[in-house]
């Protein structure tokens, strides 16, 4: 489009938006400010239409889970959101009715508007995490006075500005479609929770993540895969221990594809403990740090991608050798190993049902320490369990 349609396009925008501007109003003149602002701001179709949403215009109203600064709720947005159409090289707006929406109910906040406007202007920009975490716009509820942020999905709000902070950073920066959505995870969305190993500072636990993580399409409807099997490592005893976990996720892949990818961060309730939510974990900081950096040093397409293996990942395992310190078996991996589908993709696939050859080290006196050698110096044996 050359620069005099682009004028032409934002001259036509402009005066529609300001023409529904005059449909409605919030009643706070910061609030119709900063969204007539928002709303004169749209030069493209990718642009979300912000919007103050009459709270009547929602219906189905559900109350999905709180904490003690929001409340989440599902509805039906029966408006639905601005959507830009191009038609013959003309713009125009229609509405997506009866549209499914997230509802986030803010309350027990020191300065509500300014909290509302700040948590907009976060998600306002970025590529691919404006449109993961869209918000429609700004509500209230008639009878408690409490602020609304309507969104496409939910979001949760830990409550400490730093971690909020920093998820927000993660989602916005989001540079793939196969990345992991970053999240805040409420910690009652784990059941089956089983402690698996633990140390001086960590604990380990294998639990079910109801919901499951979020994973972003660019072509179709974002879907969790709910009931997913996670690892919780569980952080206590710490001096700092926000800017350790902060420091702490800093050093994992959000990749989806990459075997070690961290899901999000939760805290335990009932101990304070803050909590790292990833793909999995061996239990043993030193193998998962080794295993993690062999990942993190994938440069080619063709690399293989080192991984921790649940050992109920094998069927059909016979011993096929054996000697003093080792013994040798072959098996079926029901997942398979995993590596990129071609040169030119960010997306990984698995060769399921891929037999391999399991070799079992035993009576070794440093074992971890052993065991990390021998991948080090046999770096063909890509896998170990």
């Amino acid at each position: 489009m050359s620069s005099q349609n682009k004028e032409i396009e934002y001259s036509r925008n402009s005066k529609y938006l300001k023409d529904i501007f005059t449909n409605w109003i919030s009643g706070n003149e910061r609030i119709d400010a900063f969204i007539q602002k928002m709303q004169l701001k749209i030069d493209d179709s990718d642009n979300t239409v912000l919007e103050w949403i009459p709270h009547n215009q929602f219906g189905q109203i559900k109350e999905i889970d709180k904490n003690d600064l929001i409340t989440v709720y599902s509805a039906i947005w029966e408006v639905g959101p601005l959507c830009k159409e191009n038609i013959q090289n003309e713009s125009y707006y229609t509405r997506d009715s009866n549209k499914e929406v997230a509802l986030i109910c803010l309350h027990n906040l020191q300065t509500p508007i300014e909290f509302v406007i700040n948590e907009v202007k976060k998600y306002s920009t970025g590529i691919f995490g404006k449109d993961i975490i869209k918000i429609y716009g700004i509500s209230q509820n008639p009878i408690t006075n409490n602020y609304i942020l309507a969104q496409k999905h939910i979001t949760w709000i830990n409550g400490n500005e730093k971690i909020d902070d920093f998820i927000q950073e993660r989602q916005l920066n989001i540079g793939f479609y196969n990345d992991v959505v970053f999240e805040w995870i409420p910690y009652n969305q784990f059941n089956e929770i089983k402690e698996t190993g633990k140390n001086g500072s960590i604990t380990v636990y294998s639990a079910i993540w109801k919901n499951g993580p979020l994973y972003y399409s660019r072509y179709t409807e974002d879907i969790r895969d709910s009931n997913k099997e996670v690892a919780l490592k569980c952080l206590y005893n710490l001096q700092n221990p926000v800017d350790f976990l902060i420091n702490e996720a800093k050093n994992y892949s959000t990749i989806i594809g990459r075997s070690l990818a961290l899901y999000g961060i939760s805290q335990n309730p009932d101990t304070s403990n803050y909590i790292l939510v990833f793909t999995w974990t061996s239990g043993n900081e030193k193998i998962d740090d080794f295993i993690q950096k062999r990942q993190l040093n994938i440069n080619s397409y063709n690399d293989v991608v080192f991984e921790w293996i649940p050992y109920n990942q094998f069927n059909e395992i016979k011993e096929t050798g054996k000697n003093s310190s080792i013994t040798v078996y072959s098996a079926i991996w029901k997942n398979g190993s995993l590596h990129k589908e071609d040169r030119r993709s960010n997306y990984y696939t698995r060769d399921s049902y891929k037999e391999v050859a399991l070799k079992c080290l035993h009576n070794l006196q440093n074992s971890i320490d052993s065991l990390i050698n021998e991948v080090k110096e046999f770096y063909k044996y890509y896998y170990i369990i």
